[in-house]
């Protein structure tokens, strides 16, 4: 290339970044309307199938209130299934639950609440069988039996729930132990108490918790409250503390000190995922141009500014691709599938204009590193800023070492 085109051909090559950069970020409406359909097809789902399981209790109720369950435990077994709706496919779970306990005190009454509805397949109290009856309270079911129990006397509940995302209880007594197991291979354990031991394998998991409070103590049943199915709930991604310390100024309300539980959807984030790689746009294309560029400068190729936009253009459909494959095969599938493509289709065409072979192989090589750098870059998250900090740096020495001995102001007259 001429020494005296080398100003114009960058400025061509900054207006064509700019240009597809504008258009990439227009990809994200699209990633965020995506998302937002998947969520709809999840509630939809969640209003057929079931909601997630927030289940608070047994609590039992004397003439003096609220009686401490003594030694009191959950055995759970949970099956799980993947049920798909158009592309989606979200896991269902059927769960069984066998909660025992002591009575510390005489009780009359014995209340379990729930998120969803629970079906009561069982249920005694010494050696009496309870029969609970089932309201519908402002969207959270409540499950009532009148009984006469005595100090002593040991609850037995077996019941069994289906539904989608999680399974979570809500702590009603001093100590308690939680023990789950599923055929589920991916759980995510969330709340304001996290399993004392757990295992996961490929068949499976199990888990258990044990909780000793022994400042609690159970309200008296009129505050007795669960957040109903279109309340707001907190995110499991919120911190403990700020949980602990909205559930510590809300006891009437709230007088749960905290729930614990396990997610069974646990997306990898396609959209997010996608969204972000979106925002590396800028910095993905200008080290491609860039490479172009060099390759440009340091040989006698010469590049039209219209075989820019081409390739550029490849580098902003591969966006488009990676999300449209994404919702089929998962992230990391999609990715090397797109950018296999692109890579292919970037040497198959920068061949025609780099005029020799090994440069074309060398651009390959060259966008095949880029795609891999932007790929751990968006798996590291935490340290990504620092990776695309390096990965400028280093193409900035790169460009340095290739151009140390470049006439940057052309031969002389």
């Amino acid at each position: 290339m001429r020494r005296s085109k080398l100003s114009t051909q960058i400025l061509w090559v900054g207006l064509i970044t700019i240009l597809l950069t504008v258009i990439a970020t227009m990809i994200l409406p699209l990633v965020r309307e995506r998302s937002l359909r998947r969520e709809k097809v999840l509630a939809d789902m969640t209003r057929i199938w079931g909601q997630p399981h927030l289940i608070l209790g047994p609590v039992a109720y004397g003439a003096g209130g609220a009686v401490e369950i003594r030694r009191f435990r959950i055995d759970g077994d949970i099956k799980t299934s993947l049920r798909r709706k158009g592309i989606y496919r979200f896991p269902f779970y059927s769960a069984k639950l066998d909660m025992t306990g002591k009575l510390a005190a005489s009780a009359g009454r014995v209340v379990v609440l729930s998120r969803s509805r629970l079906q009561i397949d069982s249920a005694s109290l010494g050696n009496r069988a309870v029969f609970f009856g089932e309201q519908n309270e402002s969207g959270v079911y409540t499950y009532r039996a009148n009984v006469a129990g005595q100090s002593g006397d040991e609850l037995k509940i077996s019941l069994s729930c289906e539904g989608l995302q999680s399974l979570s209880f809500a702590p009603t007594t001093v100590t308690a132990e939680v023990r789950l197991k599923s055929d589920w291979n991916d759980p995510g354990f969330f709340g304001d108490f996290l399993p004392a031991e757990y295992d996961i394998s490929k068949s499976g998991f199990s888990a258990s918790w044990k909780l000793h409070l022994p400042r609690y103590k159970a309200p008296d049943e009129k505050y007795l409250h669960l957040p109903s199915a279109t309340e707001p709930e907190a995110d499991a991604t919120d911190s403990v503390i700020q949980r602990r310390s909205e559930v510590a100024t809300a006891t009437a309300l709230q007088p749960v000190p905290g729930r614990y539980g396990v997610n069974f959807y646990q997306p990898v984030d396609i959209y997010q995922a996608t969204e972000r790689s979106v925002k590396y746009a800028i910095l993905f294309i200008a080290l491609t141009f860039l490479t172009l560029v060099l390759f440009e400068t340091i040989s006698s190729a010469e590049i039209h500014p219209m075989q820019y936009l081409m390739a550029g253009s490849a580098l902003v459909i591969f966006y488009l691709l990676l999300l449209a494959l994404a919702e089929y095969t998962g992230f990391t599938i999609a990715y090397i599938a797109a950018a296999g493509a692109n890579v292919l289709l970037l040497a198959k065409y920068s061949g025609s204009f780099l005029l020799n072979r090994r440069h074309s192989m060398a651009f390959a090589s060259v966008i095949t590193l880029l795609y891999s750098l932007l790929y751990v870059i968006l798996q590291l998250e935490e340290f990504a800023l620092i990776a695309g900090a390096s990965t400028l740096f280093l193409a900035l020495v790169a460009t340095m070492y290739l151009t140390r001995k470049l006439d940057w102001y052309g031969p002389k007259a």
